[in-house]
């Protein structure tokens, strides 16, 4: 099938999450299907570390929902990569391993995509201790990312600690509900709004624009959603 962004002249930026749904979530597979198949322009992926201080990618703070059994901060690498996930998507089921950040970043490049990296609350990357972050962003730029990547968080001290420490790097807010009172915050620090589908309007979109800042939404499925937050003038849409 012929990817959505191709069929119209304008079109938003699409980012595929968690990769793809043509693979295991967050595997190598769905990223490297993300672009080649999907033809995303970006990957939006979910980073957390391990026991052993290994930046890798995974949604839920467990493995088990994918089939594994072992909490990611808990957990060795090894024993992380040990593990095999199986998942059901659209009615084929898929096998991975857990991947690495870095080995995520190297699609990024050979792809020629922008990585989305969202901020669990992890060791060392959360709203109280951000030892971990300057790691994380280290990795992205040897990977030569740092101008490319976005970095998308819910938390919010997170968010002003990056801005203070690294204001060169493009931040997002992610949000639902606080989409609406955080206008001015999200303008004062520096951040684009990442909300959820349903939770803006027309109207809102405007108020952040008059505020000079670019929206962008998740998690859009459909066509016909695609065309009408493109035409809302959405930039970025993740998929």
């Amino acid at each position: 099938a012929m990817s959505a962004m191709s069929l119209y002249a304008w079109k938003p930026l699409l980012v595929g999450h968690r990769g793809s749904s043509i693979g295991v979530e967050n595997t190598r597979e769905s990223f490297t299907n993300g672009v080649e198949i999907n033809g995303f322009d970006g990957l939006e992926c979910d980073v957390r570390v391990t026991k052993d201080g290994v930046y890798v990618i995974s949604h839920d703070e467990t493995t088990n929902r994918v089939g594994g059994n072992l909490t990611v901060a808990n957990a060795t690498f090894e024993e992380l990569a040990a593990e095999s996930y199986s998942q059901t998507r659209n009615g084929v089921t898929y096998t991975g391993s857990i991947c690495t950040v870095e080995q995520y970043l190297d699609i990024c490049v050979e792809k020629d995509v922008f990585p989305v990296m969202e901020l669990k609350w992890t060791t060392g990357i959360n709203n109280n201790d951000m030892s971990r972050f300057p790691g994380l962003v280290e990795l992205v730029s040897k990977k030569g990312l740092l101008d490319k990547a976005v970095f998308l968080t819910s938390m919010q001290s997170s968010l002003l600690y990056i801005r203070e420490n690294y204001p060169q790097v493009k931040c997002q807010f992610l949000c639902t509900s606080l989409a609406t009172s955080k206008v001015e915050w999200c303008r004062d620090n520096g951040l684009e709004p990442s909300i959820s589908v349903g939770y803006f309007d027309q109207q809102l979109l405007l108020k952040y624009h008059n505020a000079g800042m670019d929206i962008a939404c998740w998690v859009v499925d459909s066509e016909a959603n695609y065309r009408k937050f493109g035409e809302m003038g959405v930039y970025m849409i993740t998929s």
